[in-house]
This record gives structure tokens, C-alpha cells and sequence, in this order.
């Protein structure tokens, strides 16, 4: 069973602020606080004002510190080998091409008691109250994307994942210069990345390394998966989850893919429909992670 989440425009509930601290405390509490996390975090703060401010304002409504909530937004690339997950499809459709996925992180009670759909200048942000990065997102300009890991390599002089994300956000006006973007940056970690626009051709999947690219995109109606194997860039792992997707996306509803048990995994917190043509924009959690709250 799935619960639906709330849309935030403006003033943030008090309970979804309690419960977003509680994650971020969650998240940092993974962190070794030793001199090299709290450098390398300070070192950020320092070469991204624009994120800096904006974790500053957030900050100050969620009741932590500044610079401890920027760190909480550094989760992918400082934490990245505790665990893999998400699994992702580009789907075309009569409405225009849907972006489905299943946002598997941990601690995921957490994560599923924290989440909701908040909207934000660039459009609309499928995460929690205090995420200042980026992993499921969708464009007012007519785009959406989504994040996959991927052991990809690291590259301490690159934009950290989530907040370059945030940045194509905030700076991509259209799905070709997102798409770009996307390729093109030189990143703190290897990533693989679903981006889908209005029209059922502007589906791909970019695979990333800190450094390096590699493009997969749509075929006529046929759907683009990703789990957390490159399939371009190396050859791809055997991956239960991806096999299920391939054999059933596009002739089975998504939600019911998505909740398969044979896609599920433990850490599944989130699952999210998005679909910039129509505006579509639908996140749920698995009820059983709100138990006893």
C-alpha cells in the first residue's frame, strides 16, 4: 500500500519541519565528523555561495545550523558507497513522455514520514522541507529528471550531484539546454541521470562520470530504464530490478511496476509520477514506513 504526500506553496507545516530535522540529523549522524568531512563541507559552503545562502535561509526555518544543513545536501557524494538504489523509467505516452521512479535512500522511515512535493521558483521539488539539492524534479519550462547512483568515480574539485542538479533547475530554460548541461559538467560523482521533456523524443538517460558522458535515448515508443549499472558507458551488471522494468514497462501501469516486489527494496522511500506536458505532478510512500509515527 502507498500513501499520497502533501504539496507545500509558502509557509512550511510544523510537523513536516520536525520530521524533515529528524532526517537531516538521521543523515548526518552517517557522516564521520572527523577533519576531512567537516573541511570538505566547509570548503564547499565556501565555492558555492549561492547554495550557501539558500541553506542559510532554509536553516533558519528548520531550527538547524547553516552549514549542517549544506552537509545534509552533500549526502550523495560524501556517503554514496553505504548503499545503491532507485529505480527509474522514461516512458512515452499519449500525453507526453512520464517519468516514473522509485527514490530508494536511507534511513527510508525517515525519508517517507519527511516527504512532500514543495514547490519551488524553477517548479517542483519531490523531496522534503530543507533539501536545497536536487534529486527528483520537475521544470515550470517543460522538462523533469531524476537521479540514479552509480559508483562512478569521485572528483573533489567537481559540483557536488545534488546541487548542480538544483542548478540545471534553476538555470536550464528548455530541455535541450538541460540535456546539455546534464552531459557536460564536471561532477563531484559519477551519476547516471533521466531527464524527459514534452514530447516523447525528448526522453535520454546520461551516464556520468565525474569527467566523462555517455547518452542513451528513446527509440520510437520505447521505454528507457536505469537502476544503478551503466549500460553505455561499461557493460552492465545483471540487475533483477532493471529486468523487471524492462519486461513490463509500457504494458503494465507504473505504480504497479513500481511497487512490484521484484522492484521494491528495502530502502525504497519514495515513489513519484512526473509528467511535464500535462503538468502531472504525484508522490507517494509506502504506508508501512509511517507506522508509529
Amino acid at each position: 500500500m502507498v500513501t499520497p504526500v502533501r504539496f507545500v506553496h509558502g509557509d512550511y507545516p510544523v510537523d513536516l519541519v520536525t520530521k524533515s530535522r529528524h532526517f537531516l540529523e538521521a543523515t548526518l549522524a552517517m557522516f564521520p565528523r572527523d577533519d576531512f568531512f567537516v573541511g570538505a563541507a566547509r570548503r564547499l559552503f565556501a565555492r558555492y555561495p549561492k547554495h550557501a545562502e539558500r541553506a542559510a535561509e532554509v536553516a533558519h526555518v528548520v531550527g538547524v545550523e547553516p552549514l549542517d544543513l549544506f552537509a545534509g545536501n552533500l549526502c550523495y557524494d560524501l556517503v554514496l558507497g553505504s548503499a545503491m538504489g532507485c529505480s527509474t523509467m522514461a516512458l512515452p505516452t499519449a500525453d507526453g513522455p512520464m517519468l516514473a521512479r522509485n527514490m530508494d535512500w536511507f534511513p527510508a522511515d525517515k525519508i517517507a514520514r519527511a516527504s512532500c512535493l514543495v514547490a519551488e521558483e524553477y517548479g517542483i521539488n519531490a523531496g522534503f522541507l530543507g533539501m536545497i539539492g536536487v534529486v527528483t524534479a520537475q521544470s515550470r519550462y517543460g522538462f523533469a529528471l531524476a537521479l540514479n547512483a552509480n559508483y562512478g568515480g569521485s572528483d573533489l574539485e567537481g559540483y557536488p550531484v545534488l546541487l548542480f542538479l538544483r542548478d540545471v533547475l534553476d538555470s536550464a530554460r528548455t530541455y535541450d539546454e538541460a540535456l546539455t548541461r546534464i552531459r557536460r559538467e564536471r561532477l563531484m560523482s559519477g551519476c547516471i541521470v533521466t531527464l524527459v521533456g514534452t514530447a516523447n523524443h525528448q526522453r535520454a538517460i546520461v551516464e556520468r562520470t565525474p569527467r566523462d558522458s555517455a547518452l542513451r535515448t528513446a527509440r520510437d515508443d520505447e521505454p528507457l530504464m536505469a537502476t544503478n549499472h551503466y549500460r553505455a558507458l561499461s557493460r552492465p551488471e545483471s540487475c533483477g530490478r532493471y529486468d523487471h522494468l524492462a519486461a513490463n514497462a509500457g504494458k503494465t501501469a507504473p505504480m504497479e511496476i513500481l511497487t512490484h516486489a521484484d522492484v521494491l527494496q528495502s530502502i525504497t522511500a519514495q515513489h513519484i509520477l512526473f509528467q511535464p506536458a500535462t503538468g502531472r505532478a504525484e508522490m507517494y510512500v509506502p504506508t508501512h514506513l509511517l507506522a508509529d509515527v
